[in-house]
């Protein structure tokens, strides 16, 4: 159970002017399909779209608790990816924890070493390529429209990450972990108990 409350002060005591109580545990992965974060469904009702890459990370996002919710999906599925699978952390720090902050409950295995295991591409160096409909090796303006899944990029409007027609979901490091394993749009529970 999550609460938030919002509260104003009056000479040194608070005062309470509302309480909201939310059941979490009921709460479901959501997607935003294209072309706009406000086109949101579960992520279940998107499972027969086929992605064919999946982007974890970008400069507004990418943080390594993204990389280590991604590196648990990996691990729990034993499984290896379907679909190219990029690694973009928004910073040099995040990049070299990947590298070097073991996960917990991997036996010691780093996100770096999960990622390699899974079939994912090597995490890449922070940059704002994909973003920018490139570099040429994943979302070039060049290439076809494609149904991609990315995660903590911030858009997904026409063009974002490559082609004009290309269809960019936004979902979690979780949701896009599990689309990568299967090449569809996944609900992450499916992998993790």
């Amino acid at each position: 159970m999550s609460e938030a409350m919002g509260y104003g002060k009056i000479k040194g005591s608070s005062i309470f002017l509302a309480e909201y109580r939310f059941d979490v545990s009921k709460l479901e992965p959501l997607v935003a399909k294209p072309h706009s974060p406000d086109n949101r469904a579960l992520a279940r009702e998107c499972k027969d779209v086929k992605i064919d890459r999946v982007y974890i990370g970008s400069c507004t996002g990418g943080k390594i608790e993204d990389f280590m919710a991604a590196a648990k999906v990996f691990l729990a599925s034993g499984k290896k990816v379907k679909v190219p699978t990029f690694l973009v952390p928004a910073t040099q720090k995040v990049w070299m924890d990947v590298y070097g902050l073991q996960v917990p409950g991997s036996g010691g295995k780093t996100c770096s070493q999960i990622f390699e295991e899974a079939g994912c591409d090597t995490p890449a160096s922070p940059t704002c390529g994909a973003c920018m409909g490139g570099p040429k090796d994943t979302y070039a303006r060049i290439n076809e429209p494609m149904a991609s899944l990315c995660v903590t990029t911030n858009r997904n409007f026409p063009g974002r990450m490559g082609h004009r027609e290309g269809q960019i979901y936004l979902a979690s490091p979780y949701t896009a972990a599990a689309s990568a394993l299967t090449g569809y749009v996944t609900d992450p529970r499916d992998f993790m108990q």
